[in-house]
């Protein structure tokens, strides 16, 4: 009863903390917009804010799952290279005369296995996380381009499938369209559901779910799936978008997908998320990139500033952590 109750608390508490960091991101947004707006013209304009939304879009729907798996303490350093797979595996059937809807559906379940597969390193060999899907995505990038042979996929378009990465309803694109829904179900699962509470249970207490009857094993290999899955979509929807498929495709994005996790509220150490925090973080990433892009900076300071971000992020997290204890 005495844990239930802590972890009422824990959890309530947490709440509180992402309403104000999520207040915390809204502003700087604003302030950005403001300062952006006066040094460049053309960055308030409808046409330039959307141009960011969807490019951030991939990055949300990998950070979607991200932060499932950043909720249970662990991390996934492979959904890049699930991305490419997954939308190599598309790709290919098409361009081999699939069936669109066949080509899609193996192409998520490429996602989801090795997903899935994650899982069961963590859970069945117990290696850690880190090291699983570090080990994932060295194999998944050799695969890559053994598979390509370096050349990259062409000739796999078709009018449905150029839809899902190019299309769009009412003038909004499908990739949006896409993020809004996947969104929508997933603050559902997270916030309504069995499964999201014994996500946070887990992350927050890894005994304490076990002893109140959680089967943590199955639990972390649903969340890896998960994970799999989301990138399962984002690498279909991208190799639509790019009408491509490169060995290196996804490369460097499950960076982005962590940043944006943590710049949105979700923690390192496990326990506390939040998918619409997740949305602001992708937002702000690419929100950055594209004002130093109007100021013409040089991109290699991209990922300067985006690790500066992190790092104080990080920091003021654990400085707060510190403070509790004190």
């Amino acid at each position: 009863m005495k844990n239930n109750q802590q972890t009422i608390l824990s959890t309530t508490g947490a709440k509180k903390k992402i309403d104000r960091q999520l207040l915390g991101l809204l502003i700087f947004i604003i302030i950005m917009m403001v300062v952006m707006s006066i040094l460049s013209p053309s960055f308030l304009t409808v046409s330039n804010l959307m141009n960011v939304f969807r490019q951030s879009v991939f990055i949300m729907l990998l950070g979607f799952g991200m932060t499932f798996v950043l909720t249970t303490g662990g991390i996934d350093l492979s959904v890049g290279v699930m991305l490419a797979l997954s939308g190599g595996m598309t790709g290919w059937l098409l361009s081999q005369n699939v069936n669109i809807v066949p080509s899609i559906i193996a192409g998520i379940l490429m996602g989801t296995m090795v997903g899935a597969g994650n899982g069961l390193m963590v859970t069945k060999l117990r290696i850690t996380p880190f090291i699983a899907t570090l080990a994932t995505m060295s194999i998944g990038r050799g695969v890559m381009y053994v598979w390509t042979n370096s050349i990259p996929f062409r000739n796999y378009m078709v009018g449905g499938f150029r839809f899902i990465g190019q299309g769009d309803i009412l003038g909004l694109q499908f990739p949006i369209v896409i993020a809004i829904v996947a969104f929508i179900v997933l603050q559902f699962v997270y916030r309504c559901t069995a499964f999201g509470r014994h996500v946070t249970a887990y992350g927050s207490n890894e005994e304490s779910a076990r002893v109140s009857g959680i089967n943590t094993k199955k639990l972390l290999i649903k969340v890896y799936a998960l994970s799999g899955l989301m990138a399962a979509i984002a690498g279909i929807t991208l190799a639509s978008r790019l009408e491509t498929v490169h060995p290196e495709m996804g490369k460097g994005y499950e960076l982005d997908a962590i940043a944006a996790a943590i710049i949105g509220g979700t923690s390192l150490s496990g326990g506390k998320g939040s998918l619409i925090g997740t949305v602001f973080g992708a937002f702000i990433i690419y929100l950055i990139s594209n004002a130093l892009n109007l100021l013409n900076v040089d991109p290699d300071w991209e990922t300067i500033v985006k690790g500066i971000i992190i790092l104080v992020v990080v920091a003021v997290e654990y400085l707060s952590h510190r403070n509790k204890k004190d």
